[in-house]
């Protein structure tokens, strides 16, 4: 699984430490703030998948910090939790703050990470995401990402054969259903040379080393293969059929 990014804001320091090293634990990357000014420069810097702020910090509560990061155009989807001693803070946390989850300190620290978990399965959901072993695929950008680093960014075509390769791992794929689905037509001259253009285009984008993860067999079709060993979760966005971009 590709690691994910956690942002923890907080002036307590032994907390900060602690909840830093639960989520660690866990694969999960971890950047830490004090303070409102550098939470959110530390955002800018990380984009990370989640934020887990205090609602009282040095140098304001969490209000301006959830509302510059709302106003930010590469962060303003990203999921925010308070996790705060004070709980009269809740209501306006959501209804002032647009903070997407609130949390009492205290409690077991597994608490937090199963919230961050749904949170961040609700947000692949809505964005189109797929993810396979150290590979993920955004229909937002159609960008692949290898290890959480942007390898490629696809043509729609690319970015549909890969998308349903991975989708339908480890099975082979019939031809005929992958010209169905990345063409969006019946109709396409020189179906299986288009095909197989299509295909060597998407190798070479991706590099030799990821390229030589799609195989084809003539009697079976495609198929994506996850190097041997990789047994990480598969995350991914269900649609309507199979379609990862309109």
């Amino acid at each position: 699984m590709n690691k994910r990014t956690v942002l923890i804001v907080d002036d307590d320091t032994i907390w900060l430490r602690s909840l830093s090293n639960f989520f660690k634990i866990f694969n999960y990357e971890v950047g830490a703030a004090m303070n409102c000014a550098d939470a959110f420069n530390l955002a800018r810097k990380l984009r990370p998948d989640c934020v887990l702020m205090d609602y009282h910090l040095p140098d304001g509560d969490a209000g301006p910090l959830c509302a510059r990061i709302r106003a930010d155009q590469d962060l303003k989807k990203t999921p925010i939790i308070i996790v705060s001693a004070d709980g009269e803070q809740e209501y306006g946390a959501y209804l002032k703050h647009q903070a997407d989850g609130f949390v009492l300190k205290g409690g077991p620290l597994n608490r937090i990470r199963m919230l961050v978990e749904s949170m961040l399965r609700r947000v692949w959901w809505e964005r189109g995401i797929l993810e396979k072993g150290d590979l993920r695929l955004e229909t937002e950008n159609l960008t692949v990402f290898k290890d959480a680093k942007p390898v490629a960014r696809l043509s729609l075509e690319q970015f549909r054969f890969l998308f349903m390769l991975m989708e339908r791992s480890p099975l082979f794929v019939e031809e005929n259903d992958i010209l169905k689905f990345v063409f969006d037509t019946k109709i396409v001259p020189n179906k299986f040379d288009a095909l197989r253009g299509l295909a060597n285009r998407l190798r070479a984008k991706l590099g030799p080393r990821l390229g030589r993860r799609i195989k084809n067999k003539n009697a079976l079709g495609w198929i994506y293969l996850q190097p041997p060993g990789d047994n990480r979760r598969t995350y991914k966005k269900p649609r309507s059929g199979t379609e990862p971009v309109s």
